[in-house]
């Protein structure tokens, strides 16, 4: 008789949640090691929309449940505005948060028995098998999925084990921006983009909701001094991006992230087919605004197909390095998940 495949998946973040229902309910013994007390949140991008076309029907080949849950969460008239182009062309299309994808995955996750365990070590390895263990049991997995966000969970067990995990990033480092103003009046809703601005700023992204604004942007061409003060704005963004922040507007927050244009995990020993990273670090854009997610959507796709059709831990490191590498190369250019 055949031996079902046991999965180990670490985290608790969008693309945990994602892997844990795309695997549910194909007949796998799937166990849920959830973060240990004091590894801190996921050093995950803030993504303040993803399009509910995407979302649904990707969500949908993963469970219905699921589709459904995403849907009922949608506000289906978001003002948007693009300044791609010479000019600003504003329209309405689909907005769905990313606490709304969270409160989606919760709900569907919480109809799904699972084993649930808590301060998990890998201990070993029995061939390509990794073992673990916690007061809630042990065994030895199939596949293990690390979607800790920077994969913190699993990589410090592997070094002990001599399996050292290694980045390897390709693009040019920029330095991304984000800025969080408070409005003295509560404005009407809108988000914009803008990646194909000129000047000393580019892949801008930006919204309007009440009485805050936030602005995200890639910066360093030109040598453009850091925004330290609203008044900056106006000396570095182009002037239809400048008149959008009203008079009065205070500077609040102002985070600023280093990272390549892409960044990818390498695994040495490719005989260890069965230990998987999933999620932002196997392809890393800058914080566009959802990319991050929509990749996530994606590779669980993936991974579900994969082991519907019967296919085993070899089969889906090769489909979704395959994915990745399409992505890394720059060739993927449709993110909306249709295949």
């Amino acid at each position: 008789m055949e031996r079902v495949l046991d999965v180990l998946i670490f985290g608790d973040g969008p693309a945990a949640r994602l892997a844990a229902i795309a695997l549910s309910g194909l007949g796998l013994r799937v166990v849920r090691a959830l973060p240990r007390p004091g590894l801190g949140p996921p050093p995950t991008a803030r993504h303040s929309h993803i399009l509910a076309t995407t979302m649904g029907p990707a969500a949908a080949v993963l469970d219905r449940s699921l589709a459904q849950e995403i849907a009922a969460r949608t506000e289906p008239q978001c003002r948007w505005r693009s300044f791609s182009g010479p000019d600003c062309a504003e329209y309405t299309a689909p907005r769905l948060s990313r606490a709304a994808v969270d409160a989606a995955l919760d709900i569907c996750i919480g109809r799904r028995p699972f084993e649930t365990w808590r301060d998990v070590q890998i201990t070993g390895r029995e061939g390509a098998r990794l073992c673990a263990g916690s007061r809630q049991g042990q065994g030895c997995f199939d596949l293990v999925i690390d979607a800790t966000g920077a994969h913190r969970a699993t990589l410090p067990m592997l070094a002990r084990l001599g399996l050292k995990i290694g980045y390897e990033d390709t693009g040019r480092v920029k330095l991304y921006q984000t800025l969080e103003l408070a409005l003295l009046e509560a404005r009407p809703g809108v988000q914009w983009s803008g990646p194909a601005l000129d000047g000393p700023c580019g892949a801008l992204y930006g919204e309007i909701r009440g009485h805050r604004l936030r602005i995200t942007a890639s910066r360093g061409r030109g040598g453009a001094r850091p925004i330290t003060a609203v008044s900056d704005i106006a000396q570095v963004f182009p002037e239809r991006i400048a008149a959008l922040v009203p008079s009065g507007a205070r500077l609040v927050r102002r985070t600023s992230t280093i990272a390549p244009q892409y960044r990818r995990l390498r695994l040495p020993e490719r005989d260890m087919v069965n230990w998987i990273a999933l999620g932002d670090a196997r392809a890393q854009w800058p914080p566009r605004l959802g990319t991050g997610l929509n990749a996530i959507f994606r590779q669980c796709r993936v991974l579900h197909r994969t082991l519907a059709e019967g296919g085993g831990p070899v089969e889906v490191r090769r489909a979704l390095d395959g994915v990745i590498d399409e992505i890394w190369a720059g060739r993927a250019t449709d993110l909306a998940l249709r295949q």
